[in-house]
């Protein structure tokens, strides 16, 4: 038989697969690294740009929030503007009210009763006075009772005064102001 040794050809054909094997790892191992370097830059990119809306979006908001204050101190000069305007509305419905009033005081008080002091709180008014008598004073009080413009109210005082004379009396009488129902006003 031929002698033949085959052991260095096995250890050459041994080397040989180790070299691709090697080979092969450090091509997997540089697959793997650049893998991981795509991946990396990738999930950066996505977070960059997630970054960069978040900044925008705050920069709007900011934009809008002040949009807001804007718009809040527009509504509360609104608001102003809409009650001066329902005060001057009151003020010039009352205007012709204050007319018909003193009428009214005028045409229900009767003769012998002197007002001294008149007075306006609001639809309150308080009349300050003297009269020759007690009668006169209830009869004051029954004709604002039948006045449109006027209600009738509580008494507060009434003394005599012995300043002004023997019977003359001191008093103080409270009404409420109140504008006739329309039906009232067409009915004059």
């Amino acid at each position: 038989m031929a002698n033949i040794n085959l052991l260095p050809w096995r250890e050459e054909q041994r080397q040989e697969r180790q070299r691709q094997f090697v080979s092969v790892l450090g091509l997997v191992a540089l697959f793997g690294v650049v893998l991981m370097w795509g991946v990396y830059t990738f999930y950066n990119s996505l977070l960059d740009d997630q970054r960069e809306r978040n900044r925008f979006l705050q920069t709007e908001i900011r934009k809008l929030d002040s949009k807001i204050k804007e718009i809040q101190q527009l509504e509360k000069e609104r608001q102003q503007l809409v009650e001066r305007m329902t005060l001057i509305q009151d003020l010039q419905k009352s205007r012709p009210q204050v007319v018909h009033v003193f009428d009214e005081i005028v045409t229900n008080i009767p003769q012998g009763v002197n007002l001294s002091l008149v007075s306006r709180k609001g639809d309150d008014l308080v009349f300050t006075g003297i009269a020759e008598s007690a009668p006169r004073i209830s009869k004051f009080m029954r004709n604002i009772s039948q006045s449109t413009w006027l209600k009738p109210g509580p008494l507060d005082n009434i003394q005599g005064d012995k300043n002004s004379g023997a019977n003359r009396k001191k008093f103080t009488l409270r009404t409420k102001i109140s504008a006739p129902d329309s039906a009232e006003k067409e009915a004059k």
